[in-house]
């Protein structure tokens, strides 16, 4: 039976000359993987264009279990055109790296409106923000809640000396293995954490400091979901802000 799905795209992969396989988290069944042509008459070209990494898409496909082959979508549209996003060098670039992160982080995410409605909502965000400096910080602040989301949010409650990234939460003393932050930086998580869309201006740091800010967040995802890769566009990111 033909069921109709809204999602959004996280990657495509190609497979043989004329087909993608398309990897969407979906809003009521997860993260699931589909597979379209990409032949070149007019009306596949277009639908080739839908599949573009963070698109949000609508469409109809038979979910089957254990049907040992991936569906294949219909009346795909799109139900959110981004207008800025896909122009802008800073947004473009940060929604690159997103969709690696989203694709890792979600690995094996079933069914979570709340978290589709977050990523969603926060794309949407990211697409009309003008300012600047918030746009330069978005992408900490979309981490860092992400977590909530996921369940791996830290305890940030009673600061202390040290911060074990390990087991998410302060500690007196130094833990006995190398994933921790010391005590400047263990002391600034609550006040990193407080940072929100709406207040992203509000927090200025210079370029190492918001590349350090990444570099910790990325290896707290790494320690806390299973098989989390190294990401290639981290790199590219990094470039951009150096």
């Amino acid at each position: 039976m033909q069921e109709t799905l809204r999602g959004i795209v996280l990657r495509t992969v190609k497979y043989g000359d004329n087909t993608l396989i398309v990897d969407l988290f979906t809003e009521s069944r997860g993260r699931q993987s589909f597979m379209t042509s990409t032949s070149r008459a007019k009306r596949s070209v277009r639908s080739v264009s839908f599949w573009q990494p963070l698109s949000m898409v609508e469409f109809s496909a038979e979910l089957k279990p254990n049907a040992g082959k991936l569906p294949r979508p219909a009346d795909v549209r799109t139900y959110y055109n981004y207008m800025d996003l896909p122009f802008s060098p800073v947004k473009s670039t940060l929604a690159l790296f997103l969709a690696e992160f989203l694709s890792a982080a979600l690995r094996e995410e079933k069914e979570n409106q709340p978290l589709y409605r977050y990523i969603e909502s926060s794309l949407q965000w990211l697409d009309m923000v003008e300012s600047s400096a918030s746009m330069a910080n978005f992408h900490l602040a979309f981490l860092m809640h992400l977590s909530r989301f996921i369940g791996i949010y830290p305890n940030l409650e009673h600061p202390d000396h040290y911060f074990d990234l390990l087991a998410g939460t302060y500690c007196d003393r130094q833990p006995d293995h190398v994933h921790f932050l010391k005590r400047q930086e263990a002391q600034a998580l609550p006040i990193l954490f407080r940072m929100d869309y709406p207040n992203l201006y509000l927090f200025r740091f210079s370029r190492q400091e918001r590349m350090r800010i990444l570099q910790v967040l990325n290896e707290y995802y790494r320690l806390h979901v299973p098989n989390f890769p190294e990401l290639k566009s981290l790199e590219v990111l990094q470039e951009f802000y150096s």
